[in-house]
């Protein structure tokens, strides 16, 4: 696989100020809150790990922080914009043109081949045909998957749809990629491969914030790790080191 992958432009128009600022952040539902006072800040480049037990609210800061949620006190910048601000319209718009999605179990639609699965958010976003198509080209041929092109996803391994979403998550070049567990539905040699390809795509610039159960994934392709318990962080740690470039598994 072609480690020089597409990041996007996108990322250019937010090099020059923080890319996500999370200010007394609280999300309550009923009862303890979710998420309770949680400070934030991820600069355009980093690789953020957020982990956590069950129910610590990791799922629900992703979601805050995507605009698919609200808080209930606090702000919530995003590429500059307060995303706690605006209507559920406005968000939509807003996830189109500044943040690609990675989820655990795919959320391909699986009535579409896997090149309209990747055009749809670039059909969404009103990005010219010939363009759109060009692009999910490009990602698909660097992900390694472009002979799926016309394959419906349900013929297809969970590392090559985990890769079929993140074609589909980059397929606008967003500033920022949210992935929640996207190993937890894979095998751990396949995991292996979407870390790499994480790190890949950090290297190239791409700003990365993940949900992970797993330690080692954190450690190997985060450059920092947010531990949150009960829905606040007690914990916000910077790697001492990991690979310059991930490697290809040995034969």
């Amino acid at each position: 696989m072609t480690a020089d992958l597409n990041v996007g432009a996108g990322r250019e128009s937010a090099a020059a100020r923080t890319l996500i600022q999370l200010t007394a952040v609280t999300k309550r539902y009923q009862g303890a809150p979710a998420v309770n006072d949680v400070n934030l800040t991820v600069e355009p480049g980093d690789a953020v790990a957020v982990m956590g037990p069950s129910g610590s609210g990791k799922s629900t800061l992703l979601n805050l922080i995507a605009g698919l949620d609200r808080p209930t006190s606090g702000s919530v910048l995003v590429a500059g914009e307060r995303v706690d601000e605006m209507g559920e319209t406005g968000a939509a718009r807003f996830r189109r043109r500044e943040i690609g999605m990675i989820f655990q179990f795919f959320n391909l639609l699986e009535d579409l081949t896997v090149q309209d699965n990747v055009l749809l958010p670039a059909q969404l976003a009103g990005v010219r045909h010939r363009r759109a198509r060009a692009q999910a080209g490009e990602l698909l041929a660097r992900l390694g998957i472009d002979r799926y092109a016309n394959t419906y996803p349900g013929r297809l391994s969970g590392g090559e749809r985990q890769r079929v979403a993140i074609a589909r998550a980059l397929v606008n070049s967003p500033p920022l990629l949210l992935a929640d567990e996207p190993t937890g539905a894979v095998d751990t040699a396949t995991g292996e491969e979407i870390g790499r390809l994480l790190l890949d795509l950090n290297h190239e610039g791409q700003t990365l914030l993940l949900v992970t159960h797993s330690p080692d994934l954190a450690a190997r392709y985060a450059k920092r790790t947010v531990q949150l318990v009960d829905g606040e962080v007690i914990s916000d740690t910077v790697a001492a080191g990991r690979p310059e470039r991930a490697q290809e598994p040995r034969p």
